[in-house]
């Protein structure tokens, strides 16, 4: 399975991935790895260290599983440090401010990871696996994913973040890059009351049942290079 994902995500695209396992590795193990020695060399209950090891497990079947999506590395990276400087609290609470150091680490290490297979944005993501965000402008924490089999509107607050608005590529029509001439707040077609705040300047705009999406961004070109190339691959 490792080698047919691979072959699909192209070689820039499997090597960035290749590069970026020894980093989250260390997201996953090396804050529990830390917990077991400590608590073994203070003489801690055996049993507990079942407490590091699931995190071991946990933070690997979840990278393992995430793999082709980075956006949320850095969330998990600072959650899994967190958890394992918890952990080192309990066995001593002198160490409790560790686990602030520990998820500070975990974002850090995490979040370079997923630039890494991110930045910068090549062609060659367009024939992979890997859902690519877009940022969009003057919207914060509003982002446009594209994935190998749907897009999606998901923000990191409002409305969005309880309602992300999901369309296969199946169901995607035209999309284009448009202009903007003035500020507007337009509805998200089919979704409620969910509103996007559009600014001047460049956007794109992408034919959806029952309407269209318009997303402020200045890479709507690259954008509906990457819709247009997913859906050839897909034979849609």
């Amino acid at each position: 399975m490792r080698g047919r994902d691979e072959q699909v995500t192209g070689g820039v695209v499997a090597t960035r991935l290749q590069r970026v396992r020894p980093h989250l590795a260390l997201v996953a193990a090396g804050g529990p790895v830390v917990g077991i020695v400590v608590a073994l060399a203070l003489g801690g209950w055996l049993p507990g260290l079942a407490v590091p090891v699931s995190l071991i497990a946990l933070g690997a079947a979840y990278f393992r599983s995430r793999r082709f999506r980075p956006r949320r590395w850095p969330v998990a990276g600072a959650a899994l440090g967190v958890l394992s400087g918890a952990y080192l609290g309990a066995v001593n609470p002198w160490l409790s401010p560790v686990a602030v150091l520990f998820g500070l680490g975990g974002w850090v290490v995490a979040r370079r990871a997923r630039d890494s297979v991110l930045e910068p944005y090549t062609p060659e993501l367009a024939d992979s696996l890997v859902e690519v965000p877009w940022q969009a402008r003057g919207a914060k924490g509003l982002e446009l994913l594209v994935a190998h089999d749907r897009i999606t509107l998901s923000g990191g607050r409002g409305p969005f973040r309880l309602v992300r608005p999901m369309v296969a590529l199946s169901g995607v029509g035209a999309v284009e890059q448009v202009m903007v001439a003035r500020r507007a707040t337009l509805p998200v077609p089919g979704v409620g009351e969910l509103r996007v705040t559009v600014t001047p300047g460049p956007a794109v705009r992408i034919t959806v049942p029952p309407g269209e999406w318009i997303v402020p961004t200045d890479h709507g070109r690259e954008i509906a290079r990457l819709v247009a190339r997913r859906k050839e691959r897909a034979g849609i």
